[in-house]
């Protein structure tokens, strides 16, 4: 969400960057009945441009052109490279931010959905897809000495924002902000591994030669039956997370001390430029309902007939696991609770004024690995140029994804609407579909020292005939 995010309106919709946002904004209230941001993207499995059309997500029935003797309509990355994959969902529920002079209060909600897979080890990635029966990978011992890791983790998030002025001297302002964050877990999942020594010598054995590994998961789920628990049961755990966020900004006037009686009289305060710092999800859940745990140390393993294992629920295939990593169906199998970590980062922004309508913006943000179990943000940098009045606003975010794949992106803001993508090229058939990237937001924003528009949209009468006097 580069395009718009860092914007004089953020508003609530900056608030998932820096906290800070929601006083700097050109709004003195801003309320989110809804939104949406859906991202998927990896480089390994991709869909050619030449069969590529968004139209066919919503076509019932539609498919696209198929290959190969397995008739598959992607394409795989298949080279040494490590493979990486990252997909976050995120439906905004109702939402509130209020800004009255120095400071500015937000309270907003969410549910997210988050997976990663790091730094996984193409052999992997290529059984992962086509199963131990790709035989040019057959009688090979792989010797991974590098960590790889995977995570999921879907929660209901309630936050509550709070920013304000610390110093205010001359033209230079100087504001900061908490966001405090409550989780609750409606599933989670991780593995990791340390390393790995194996051979896969046909089809139907995996020699394990060395792993040290461990995994865990929380999910809605039966593990006997496969009977879904939902709605039966929402929440498997619980947690807290915070965000930090510094902005320093130059003012093209100096401040003024003049006071007002009503918060939509405060005036928005242009500038020069502002740069910003902040730590973005930092916390953790701790699933303790319905989990199962395994690790792995210093394992071997002698896995054949894996093809005649017929797993039919999660309880048989982790005692499965356990059976032929230890000679015990139980012994690797834990119900203890774990905690998996929310995708921590820190950003870097900067927003410079070229004239009163058109800005520059650029924004760094680098994940920040805390534990094993969690889902790693991708890192990224970004220079977006737009163009912004009150009601009408264009981005077009240039992006270098993980710090190496060149992206455009593209959002549109016309009043109380934004929609945009970060993936402009393969969202429309212009490269290879790697993945997606869209978001849609409906907000209702009130701008500073416009009261007038303000006591007409609320109706209140009194207010509008103070201001005429």
């Amino acid at each position: 969400m580069h395009g718009l995010v860092n914007s004089n309106y953020a508003g609530i919709l900056g608030n998932t960057i820096n906290p800070t946002s929601i006083l700097n904004s050109k709004y003195f209230l801003d309320i989110v009945p809804f939104g949406l941001h859906l991202n998927v993207d990896n480089n390994y499995i991709y869909i050619a441009k030449e069969d590529y059309k968004f139209s066919r997500f919503f076509t019932p029935g539609a498919e696209f052109p198929v290959h190969g003797e397995d008739d598959r309509a992607f394409y795989d990355n298949f080279n040494e490279e490590l493979k990486n994959v990252y997909s976050e969902v995120k439906v905004i529920g109702p939402s509130v931010m209020f800004a009255h002079n120095d400071q500015a209060f937000g309270f907003s909600t969410a549910f997210r959905n988050i997976a990663s897979g790091r730094n996984i080890p193409y052999e992997i990635a290529k059984f992962g897809v086509e199963g131990l029966n790709y035989t040019p990978l057959q009688r090979i011992n792989f010797t991974n000495g590098h960590s790889f890791s995977t995570a999921d983790i879907a929660f209901t998030e309630i936050a509550a924002t709070y920013s304000r002025v610390l110093v205010k001297r001359n033209r230079d302002h100087l504001s900061a902000g908490i966001t405090l964050k409550g989780l609750l877990g409606n599933a989670g999942m991780y593995g990791s591994v340390d390393n790995i020594d194996y051979m896969v010598p046909n089809g139907d054995t995996l020699i394990v030669y060395n792993i040290n590994g461990e995994m865990g998961l929380s999910l809605p789920v039966d593990y006997y039956n496969n009977d879904v628990l939902v709605p039966d049961k929402l929440f498997y755990g619980s947690g807290l997370g915070v965000d930090l966020g510094i902005t320093y900004q130059l003012k093209v006037r100096g401040h003024s001390n003049k006071g007002y009686s009503m918060p939509c009289e405060y005036p928005y305060e242009p500038y020069y430029y502002r740069v910003g710092l902040s730590l973005i999800d930092i916390g953790r859940i701790k699933f303790k309902s319905n989990t199962r745990s395994m690790t792995l140390i210093d394992q071997d393993a002698y896995w054949f007939d894996i093809s005649r294992n017929s797993f039919t629920n999660i309880d048989k295939l982790l005692k499965t696991a356990s059976y032929e990593f230890s000679g015990d169906s139980t012994a690797l199998i834990k119900e203890n609770a774990f905690s998996i970590w929310l995708p921590a980062a820190m950003s870097i922004q900067a927003d410079f004024r070229v004239n009163k309508a058109i800005y520059i913006n650029a924004t760094m943000v680098q994940p920040l690995i805390l534990s094993k179990a969690q889902p790693v943000r991708p890192a990224q940098v970004s220079i977006t140029p737009r163009w912004e009045s009150d009601y009408l606003e264009f981005a077009l975010p240039f992006i270098l994804y993980d710090y190496k794949y060149p992206r455009l992106g593209a959002s549109l803001r016309i009043r109380n609407l934004v929609i945009g993508t970060d993936k402009l090229a393969g969202f429309f058939g212009y490269s290879d579909f790697y993945g997606l990237d869209f978001y849609v937001m409906l907000r209702f924003g009130f701008l500073k020292g416009e009261c007038r528009n303000f006591d007409k949209k609320v109706g209140c009468g009194n207010l509008e005939y103070k201001h005429k006097n």
